[in-house]
């Protein structure tokens, strides 16, 4: 007749953690919560952004996109928006995207600013970051906006800008200085002291 073993069976943990768990367990969150915060940071270096490079007043970039809607007066290239070719105007940068819910709730904004201050040299870019602009044209068939409206299809813009976030709008004075820049939705009462603020 064999042997029996004898079987232990494991302990009941207790529910409660002690002190040292605990304190374990908050910072293992903790860490996890400091890498989502830091993460746009990192695929922005990544991929050659230049992360909070880009201070107010400094001269922006010179950026060009594939212009979808409403081109500005003058340019030298009827496909493009460039940057350069719209010296002596105030620019209002605007990247977004189809799918982001704040974009859409900044369009019409943009669009009654975009019109009322249109005959004083103020020029508004909207510059989509949608990956396909076949997305942002049948987004424009919905969308009747008034303002110019260009694709970023390779991200350069974006990243030249250090754009991490949608929407983030930036204002361009007529020298083509960065004079502010805002993440999320921006109301209309803040475009207006923006736009008071560089005349």
């Amino acid at each position: 007749m064999g042997t029996l073993l004898a079987f232990k069976r494991p302990r009941a943990r207790t529910a409660a953690l002690s002190l040292r768990e605990r304190v374990q367990l908050v910072l293992q969150v903790l860490a996890v919560l400091a890498v989502l915060a830091l993460a746009p940071r990192l695929v922005a270096r990544a991929s050659g952004g230049n992360v909070g490079t880009l201070a107010q007043g400094s001269a922006a970039p010179n950026v060009s996109a594939a212009l979808l809607a409403n081109a500005p007066e003058g340019l030298p290239n009827p496909a493009r928006v460039d940057l350069a070719a719209l010296r002596g105007r105030i620019v209002v940068l605007d990247f977004w995207a189809t799918w982001c819910g704040p974009c859409n709730v900044t369009s019409p904004i943009l669009d009654a600013f975009a019109k009322a201050h249109a005959a004083e040299g103020v020029t508004v870019v909207g510059i989509s970051q949608d990956n396909d602009a076949e997305d942002v044209e049948s987004w424009l068939v919905r969308h009747k906006v008034s303002y110019v409206v260009a694709h970023d299809s390779n991200g350069s813009a974006g990243r030249a800008f250090s754009v991490s976030n949608l929407p983030t709008l930036i204002l361009l004075d007529r020298e083509g200085n960065i004079r502010a820049r805002r993440v999320g939705v921006t109301q209309r009462g803040e475009l207006e002291r923006l736009l008071a603020a560089v005349r």
